[in-house]
């Protein structure tokens, strides 16, 4: 969706609220466009046309209200986005959008709750799973009737955010049998930047993946889960000469979101299952079976918004008993650290997703309750990447 296609503003509750979500999707993608992954440290011109609408949008609704508006796009990004949250802007939200206290920036860097709003202004997670990269994985894995060097790729790449000389070389030509593999290396990952601190590479130790450093100097990572994190181990360092690391869009819109898919696959295999990664191109994230005959389809949801989530939930596939990767029961999964943080959190995706409203069948539960409640063998199974 074009961000030039947002409709007119019109009076009453259900446009006011529609006219704030618009503006906040608007500065957020604009925030996001200024500098990426590696963040907001200084402001650019010029800069993202997103921003620019979203300042004027909010100008005009500041002056409906009888407030003062940002003066400029510096004012708007240095201190509305940077020292006052969402509540204090003269919006209307809807309450399920939980912006009480939310920040767009924080440490001069888009917030998770800013990257989510981006996404649903500019539907990037549709825009990176079909970008010509991964169109291209998808399309060739299907040309070959080799579905699993999608999955394969997926998970290299979510488990490999720094690769050095050799390894990357290893890497390159790990499928011989399939020339395409060495290209979807060379454009997943690129060459380490002046970014680097002391000439080396910083990798987190909890999500494992590269960290830019701050505009200070200091090396810390700022994915949620990890800054909420009082035992998070010291990264990593890895020398930066001629080492590779994985493209920002592809560690923020698969490899991050990869990481509880995997711990749960492990977890699931650990208790005895054969569990499949991304079968049929990505129709789910896994599908496990153990040799009793138990078997689920899971799609893991990682967001930190249910409202917007709610948006996102897509219909489960229905596949047929002789289908290798048909699935008695469907689950759609949210990590348990994600409830603590928001006890209203399957309240709203209930409430809010037409998706599951349509599919009464498919249970909504934590990772941890998931896990308890699928068979255990006491036998290790695996984690495949194929039928």
């Amino acid at each position: 969706m074009s961000l030039t296609q947002f409709g007119p503003v019109y009076s009453g509750r259900a446009s006011a609220v529609r006219a704030g979500e618009v503006v906040l999707s608007l500065v957020a993608s604009g925030l996001v466009g200024m500098r990426g992954w590696a963040g907001v440290r200084r402001l650019q011109h010029p800069y993202d046309r997103s921003l620019q609408l979203g300042l004027d949008r909010l100008a005009a609704l500041c002056v409906r209200a009888g407030s003062s508006p940002p003066v400029g796009v510096a004012d708007l990004v240095g201190v509305w986005c940077a020292e006052r949250p969402l509540d204090s802007w003269p919006l209307e939200f809807d309450p399920d959008a939980q912006v009480g206290g939310e920040r767009l920036l924080i440490g001069g860097e888009p917030s998770e709750f800013c990257l989510e709003w981006a996404v649903a202004a500019r539907d990037v997670v549709s825009e990176v799973h079909e970008s010509a990269l991964v169109k291209h994985v998808k399309d060739t894995a299907a040309l070959l009737g080799r579905p699993e060097l999608y999955a394969r790729w997926r998970l290299f790449v979510t488990e490999h955010a720094v690769l050095g000389p050799a390894e990357f070389v290893a890497a390159k030509n790990a499928v011989l049998d399939v020339p395409q593999w060495a290209t979807w290396l060379e454009e997943s990952y690129g060459p380490v930047t002046a970014e680097a601190a002391g000439g080396r590479v910083a990798v987190c130790g909890g999500c494992g993946q590269w960290i830019a450093p701050r505009a200070d100097g200091r090396v810390r990572c700022r994915v949620w889960r990890c800054a909420h994190r009082h035992d998070l181990p010291e990264p990593a360092l890895v020398e930066a000469q001629g080492a590779r690391r994985l493209e920002p869009e592809l560690v923020r819109f698969v490899a991050l979101p990869g990481r509880p898919e995997l711990d749960l696959a492990r977890r699931l295999a650990e208790r005895g299952a054969r569990v499949v990664l991304y079968p049929k191109l990505d129709a789910l994230d896994l599908v496990a079976v153990w040799p009793g005959g138990y078997s689920i389809g899971v799609d893991v949801k990682d967001w930190h918004s249910p409202y917007l989530l709610a948006r996102r939930i897509k219909t489960f596939p229905n596949w047929g008993a002789g289908d290798p990767h048909a699935y008695r029961k469907g689950y759609l999964v949210v990590p348990r650290d994600r409830l603590r943080a928001n006890r209203s959190y399957m309240r709203i995706l209930a409430q809010r997703s037409e998706a599951l409203k349509a599919q009464p069948h498919i249970e909504v539960v934590c990772d941890d309750d998931l896990v308890e409640s699928c068979p255990d063998l006491g036998t290790a199974g695996e984690v495949v990447c194929g039928p």
